[in-house]
């Protein structure tokens, strides 16, 4: 655009220049980027706002971890929960077999308790009838008139002991059996013998035979249990 200076006299006679409504301040307008203008980054956080970002990155992660550990240690322990019982249930099953074995053994063990408790009390029984036919020479004269009044009938008879019983026998006979009765002393036999000999039969009265018969018919009554 051209233009002209005016000076001195001249420049009194010029009209002054006007202009329309006012332009805006350029402050308050948008600038519109071109379009192959880069568009503008946003401005970087502050210190302050890093911190606080990383502070809950730091939480999120040990919540995580937390998390993790738990998840981690439920999984094991369930784990190990079932190794136990798959271990332990053979052991449970052999322990249920030996318990059901028990019970079904439980009346044969109590038999044979009670036939080694007879047992026992028979050999007991046994030494101290053989002690006591040691030391005195009158403990078989009850037995012996126990087998008197069963062969009282007999019209002779024959007893057979042992010659340290020979003359304690003798002595306990009844005075209406003395002619019917010999009594023969054999060295050979045991202490505890007492056999009587009729034409009826044989009693066999001796102490050990005495105790046998109760061991018989002891197991006996056990075996109808």
């Amino acid at each position: 655009m051209l233009s002209k200076v005016h000076k001195g006299e001249s420049a009194r006679h010029i009209q002054a220049m006007s202009f329309g409504a006012a332009v805006p301040a350029l402050s308050s307008v948008t600038p519109v980027p071109a379009a192959n203008e880069p568009a503008k980054t946003p401005e970087k956080a502050g210190p302050s706002e890093e911190h606080s970002i990383l502070l809950d990155k730091i939480a999120a992660l040990e919540n995580e971890v937390v998390t993790v550990r738990r998840e981690a240690f439920e999984a094991g322990h369930s784990q190990g929960e079932q190794k136990a019982r798959a271990a332990v249930a053979p052991v449970i099953e052999r322990m249920n077999a030996t318990v059901a074995e028990l019970v079904n053994m439980r009346p044969d063990l109590r038999r044979r308790a009670e036939k080694d408790a007879v047992g026992l009390a028979l050999q007991i029984a046994r030494r101290v009838l053989h002690r006591e036919l040691s030391v005195d020479c009158n403990a078989l004269n009850a037995l012996a008139r126990v087998v008197f009044d069963r062969v009282a009938r007999a019209e002779s008879w024959q007893l057979t002991v042992h010659p340290q019983f020979a003359d304690a026998i003798r002595g306990s006979l009844p005075a209406a059996s003395l002619s019917k009765v010999r009594v023969e002393a054999d060295p050979s036999c045991a202490p505890g013998t007492l056999v009587a000999r009729c034409a009826e039969g044989v009693i066999d009265a001796s102490v050990d035979s005495q105790l046998s018969e109760i061991t018989r018919g002891l197991a006996d009554r056990l075996t109808r249990k």
